[in-house]
């Protein structure tokens, strides 16, 4: 199911879901994941955290950043194919990293980075390695 909470001030209902020692939320909706029929990044040539769903009605989301965006596409399409074997449907998203390649595997974003940082990494000591001149 796909849940959607808010920021809250201290309560004490039993509702809230802490997720750090200082910020807590509620849910305020739920949603069953095969009713997810479209995921709509609504324009993937702009920083935009904005995104659509459409379930029987559409509803406007907002993400704490355009990565955490594209991670939420991700793990939704990956749980759509592994619990629905379907696709699920996207619409205006960058495909480049939404897909995984051959380079970037399908092992998560902070593994993803560290093999990133690992090549740069690499390529700084290899530039700072004197050449012998015959």
């Amino acid at each position: 199911s796909v849940v959607l909470c808010r920021r809250v001030k201290h309560s004490r209902t039993n509702k809230l879901q802490k997720s750090g020692l200082e910020d807590s939320y509620e849910k305020t909706e739920i949603w069953a994941l095969e009713d997810l029929l479209i995921l709509d990044g609504r324009d993937p040539d702009t920083d935009d955290p904005c995104f659509l769903m459409h379930f029987d009605t559409v509803r406007s989301v907002r993400a704490v950043s355009c990565a955490a965006k594209y991670t939420l596409a991700r793990c939704l399409l990956s749980l759509s194919r592994k619990y629905h074997h379907t696709a699920l449907k996207l619409k205006n998203f960058d495909w480049t990293y939404i897909q995984p390649t051959a380079v970037y595997s399908d092992r998560g974003d902070c593994v993803v980075l560290a093999q990133i940082c690992f090549y740069a990494f690499n390529l700084v000591c290899l530039s700072l390695c004197p050449v012998p001149l015959a």
